[in-house]
């Protein structure tokens, strides 16, 4: 047996390619949701932020600024374990989504305030 065949067995690849592609499936259907859900939240919260009424701005704010401050892994464990405490029940999927669109959400928020303070 060879370091290649030890290391690159193509039948053990060949026989976990079609798990290996849903995955990779699954992995780009989650990050477009995701994606696009923060930016549309992100571009409301920006807009809130820069026009909305005081209490509002501090809000937008503040979820800004926690939502870009906490890992991205502790606010996954949040919505998935701490949410059903609160009576609220999602799916892994549902959870993913939720959790990746609100770090989403805030980082796009930044740029977009960012962006439009920036045009005189």
């Amino acid at each position: 047996m060879s370091l290649i065949d030890t290391f690159f067995n193509p039948e053990v690849i060949a026989s976990s390619l079609p798990a290996l592609l849903r995955g990779f499936l699954n992995t780009l259907l989650l990050g477009i949701m995701s994606i696009v859900i923060g930016i549309a939240v992100g571009l409301a919260i920006s807009l809130l932020r820069l026009y909305g009424p005081k209490p509002l701005r501090w809000l937008a704010i503040g979820y800004t600024d926690i939502f870009r401050a906490l890992p991205v892994l502790v606010v996954l464990i949040l919505i998935y374990y701490a949410l059903p405490f609160l009576g609220i029940r999602l799916s892994s999927w549902a959870s993913a989504v939720t959790a990746f669109a609100i770090i989403m959400s805030a980082y796009s928020a930044e740029v977009f305030r960012s962006g439009i303070e920036s045009i005189p």
